[in-house]
């Protein structure tokens, strides 16, 4: 997984470069703190094929305490400053938040640099394992048309890009420089090495094997399709697993990152009961920096062990759909508009910190407002409109192109039907392609074979040409690996014998039949689980957020009331204390609503962002289209269902405390 680890390498490498004065110089002291590297470690580096030394690593890791510790020294600053010009008193809460952050935080990251190596190979070991459907139908595919299993492992090799396909290129290098005696004893060592890992990826390696000494051509099929099967029922299972095991930590996640925060949110009014001095500062620590950072690592962990099973298809930015996207373009409109949104906000909270700096009506007329809507609410959909906008005018063309790839795929199966049976029957490979044309029409696979007919004609081109050539081939355009790959195998099918090519296309439309079947399987076994997930981040957490801002303002008036009604009561000492700690506590000067739904909506923005970032880790596994694409579906709801439940619940609360 070099592009994973790229930025490690690069790091080490320029750490090194630049401050191997940080490393100590004696070598007692320097020998203890290598003791990292043993031998464990030097496997995974050699795993990963990271160009590193121990200098390196360990002149990075004192690089990011130093960065990380100067980065928490500069916040420290800048909270004290904020603490002065807002008039709030600086309170031993704080202090003690900012002490325990500053000391531990740089010492995490540094023990996460140290230990990344082998967090990677735990990372390119499962993902490898997810690769396993794809290379085992490329070699299963070769081999159905010809028995050659070095011609398949090349063609496996030259066809697929994924992390395993990698180890089998190295496998191809040390036979052709004679490391192994034979394809055989290259491939049983592949198979051993592997099965450490999957049992059921090393018992279909080795039927594959066994394939080519079946004498009956029957026989070696029914051998192909049982090597198939066995590799694709164990992703199969091993998916199986990996939903099995995200019950619980979906339950732990849901949780510490909403019903745990969110109820605590409801409680903080009776903060001054115990002393507490709560101050929008410290909220804003704990629910906005310190609960997602927790989350994200939690989460990260758990997508750690998530096997990459079917990759999404890769679209080139010169892609013809994508060519009229401007991205600096949409992102500049985008922040502009955000900016627009949030001017109200912008304009309040400037005005609250300098009063006496801004004299005009506009003010007057956003303090009235505020009264009634909270303008803070502008700021935060300020955020969440400029990234919809992003979001939408980038990655919609991304979503269309993939999907109408799927949909060429999930009808590329019933065209090889019908191209292998016009090809039984005898009729010639060009004729057969225009009759699946004909017979598939109004279907998006239809213009394929449609464009293909034509460069035949007009071009006068051989079948390679109309389907592969860079300027007319009808592929050029087609983003699928598992179609150019057919279709690669149908050319060379068709050069060798006909009658042999339209049997091996039939079964090649089986093969694609049986991958697509487990592709769906794996999606309906998550499918519940990534929908709760889904309907927690877009409705429950905004839902549940809004109420709990509700009754925390309910609690707050009632608060303020009793005091009202026992401050002239000299009988009842002890709990006018107690209600004037509250008060100076919470709800009259240090917290006003607006400031707290500030907080919290940030809040729920993090969590949209976490939660959906999971949900897709999940189902695509590091796919960022995707990703950004739900991303900018999602927020918007979710800030809307924020909204709506704040004023309804407001509306409902108000009439209640009237009551009381």
């Amino acid at each position: 997984m070099m592009y994973q680890s790229s930025w490690f390498q690069k790091g080490a490498i320029l750490a090194e470069k630049h401050c191997s004065f940080l490393i100590p110089k004696s070598e007692k002291t320097k020998n203890r703190l290598l003791s990292f590297w043993d031998e464990t470690y030097e496997e995974a580096v050699n795993f990963t094929g990271l160009s590193i030394t121990k200098e390196s690593v360990l002149a990075l890791a004192y690089l990011s305490f130093l960065s990380i510790l100067s980065i928490l020294l500069i916040i420290d600053f800048i909270i004290i400053l904020l603490y002065k010009l807002t008039g709030v008193p600086f309170d031993f809460l704080t202090v003690l938040i900012m002490i325990v952050a500053t000391s531990s935080v740089p010492f995490v990251f540094m023990q996460y640099i140290v230990s990344y190596p082998k967090t990677l190979v735990t990372y390119s070991k499962i993902h490898s394992l997810g690769d396993i459907p794809e290379v085992l139908s490329y070699l299963v595919m070769s081999l159905k048309l010809s028995p050659n299993l070095e011609q398949s492992l090349i063609f496996t090799a030259k066809e697929s890009s994924n992390s395993l396909v990698r180890d089998l290129r190295k496998l191809l290098w040390d036979m052709q420089i004679r490391v192994y005696y034979s394809v055989n004893d290259a491939l049983t060592m592949f198979a051993s090495k592997w099965g450490k890992y999957n049992e059921s990826f090393k018992r279909s390696l080795h039927l594959l094997r066994s394939s080519i000494d079946e004498p009956d051509e029957a026989q070696r099929m029914m051998t192909l399709n049982k090597a198939l099967d066995v590799g694709l029922e164990g992703t199969r299972d091993m998916m199986r697993a990996f939903a099995d095991k995200l019950h619980q930590p979906t339950m732990i996640i849901y949780s510490i990152g909403i019903m745990i925060p969110l109820s605590i949110i409801a409680m903080l009014p009776a903060a001054g009961l115990i002393g507490l001095q709560i101050t929008i500062f410290q909220v804003f620590f704990i629910y906005d920096i310190l609960i997602p950072i927790v989350l994200f690592m939690y989460m990260r962990q758990v997508l750690l062990h998530r096997p990459a099973t079917f990759s999404p298809p890769h679209i080139p930015k010169n892609h013809p759909s994508l060519l009229l996207i401007n991205r600096k373009k949409i992102s500049f409109l985008a922040i502009v508009i955000g900016l627009v949104i949030s001017l109200p906000a912008i304009m309040y909270i400037y005005y609250t910190q300098f009063p006496s700096s801004i004299h005009f009506p506009l003010i007057s007329l956003i303090v009235t407002l505020n009264n009634t809507v909270p303008v803070t609410l502008f700021f935060l959909w300020g955020i969440v409109i400029s990234f919809f906008l992003y979001s939408h005018f980038i990655f919609s063309a991304y979503h269309q192109i993939r999907k109408n790839i799927k949909s060429m795929e999930q009808e590329f199966s019933d065209a090889l039907y019908i191209i292998g049976k016009r090809l039984r029957e005898g009729k010639s490979p060009e004729e057969s392609l225009s009759y699946t044309a004909t017979t598939m029409k109004g279907s998006v696979i239809s213009k394929l074979f449609s464009d293909t007919v034509f460069a035949l004609s007009a071009h006068h081109a051989t079948l390679d040409s109309a389907l592969f050539h860079p300027k007319y081939g009808s592929l050029k355009q087609v983003y699928s690996n598992r179609i150019h790959t057919i279709m690669k195998l149908f050319v060379k099918g068709t050069e060798k014998s006909q009658k042999t090519a339209s049997i091996s296309i039939i079964r090649l439309a089986d093969h694609l039949k049986a991958l697509q079947e487990v592709e769906k399987h794996i999606k309906e076994s998550l499918a519940t689980l990534t929908a709760t997930l889904r309907s927690t981040a877009s409705v429950f957490a905004p839902l549940i957020a809004g109420v709990t801002l509700a009754i925390t303002q309910l609690i707050s008036s009632i608060i303020e009331k009793m005091m009202m009604n026992t401050s002239s009561n000299h009988l009842f000492t002890m709990e006018n204390t107690a209600l004037n700690g509250i008060t100076q506590s919470f709800a009259l000067e240090n917290i006003e609503p607006t400031w707290f739904i500030l907080v919290v909506g940030i809040y729920i923005i993090e969590l949209v962002f976490l939660l959906t970032r999971f949900t897709n880790g999940i189902e695509d596994g590091d796919d960022m289209v995707s990703y950004l694409f739900d991303l900018g579906n999602i927020l918007p709801i979710a800030m809307l269902v924020f909204t709506i439940s704040i004023f309804a619940s407001s509306l409902f609360l108000r009439s209640l405390a009237i009551t009381i």
